[in-house]
């Protein structure tokens, strides 16, 4: 039996890979036939459901690809739980102007103070606005980097990871060090210093960078990049998230973010 005009027209959209607009097809004419539209309407249904799901499922596969450790944004992000954060600097950066600018915003903070839901949040925006994202955490990042020495592969994955918008490395901070480290963040933040935008968070004080990656002059020449036109969030001494409760310690007064 020959499928219906209907059918055939629902199989040649899918035939095209526009699944949405054949999903919708039906209830689209019936809309059409009960408001009285016109062709061009019943067309604009069509098409504009077809944007709305490619836009979805493209949004969907850059958070994907960025790799974040959780989904989190600052619609689910406490604005009075820091009392000296400063929001409308925040609020500024959130516009992502600094993507474009391939500027480098650093996050500055004890341990459980937000810096990463900051620093996730303005990724997944960055994902809603189009740009590609990737998320590391420093000792994987370096994991990764150091493991492609075996096949001397170091320059192609740095360049693949130079060809994102963003570059997230968060937790900066004392890791399990090789003596090749230092060398191979030097080369990604120089592959990405001014062409890709870039966001580190961080516990440690920048004097005390060279001595958690083992190498205190070319973690000297890394600062140097990452400080260049830099915007810094500085969340010191602040309240901790995962210090909070009954019988948590309290503070006195946090510094909060200021720029």
């Amino acid at each position: 039996m020959k499928p219906s005009l209907l059918e055939k027209v629902k199989q040649d959209l899918r035939a095209l890979r526009l699944k949405d607009m054949a999903d919708i097809l039906e209830t689209a004419l019936e809309a059409a036939h009960q408001e009285q539209q016109g062709h061009i309407q019943f067309l604009d249904r069509l098409v504009q459901e077809q944007r709305r799901a490619m836009a979805e499922r493209s949004l969907d596969r850059r958070i994907k690809q960025a790799k974040f450790p959780r989904k989190m944004t600052f619609e689910h992000f406490d604005w009075g739980f820091q009392p000296g954060l400063n929001v409308e600097y925040l609020k500024d950066l959130i516009q992502l102007d600094f993507v474009p600018n391939r500027q480098t915003v650093l996050i500055l903070g004890k341990t459980g103070t937000g810096k990463t839901h900051i620093a996730t949040a303005l990724g997944v925006k960055a994902c809603e606005a189009g740009y590609r994202v990737l998320f590391f955490k420093l000792q994987n990042l370096l994991s990764i980097l150091y493991a492609t020495l075996a096949d001397d592969t170091t320059d192609e994955v740095i360049a693949g990871i130079a060809r994102c918008h963003l570059l997230i490395i968060d937790h900066v901070d004392f890791i399990r060090t090789k003596n090749d480290y230092p060398s191979l963040l030097l080369d990604l933040v120089s592959a990405c210093h001014q062409r890709v935008a870039m966001i580190f968070t961080t516990s440690i004080s920048f004097e005390q960078w060279g001595e958690a990656l083992g190498n205190p002059s070319i973690t000297h020449a890394i600062v140097d990049r990452i400080f260049h036109h830099a915007k810094v969030i500085n969340i010191r001494p602040g309240r901790s998230y995962r210090t909070q409760g009954p019988h948590a310690p309290k503070l006195d007064q946090a510094q909060g973010i200021k720029p």
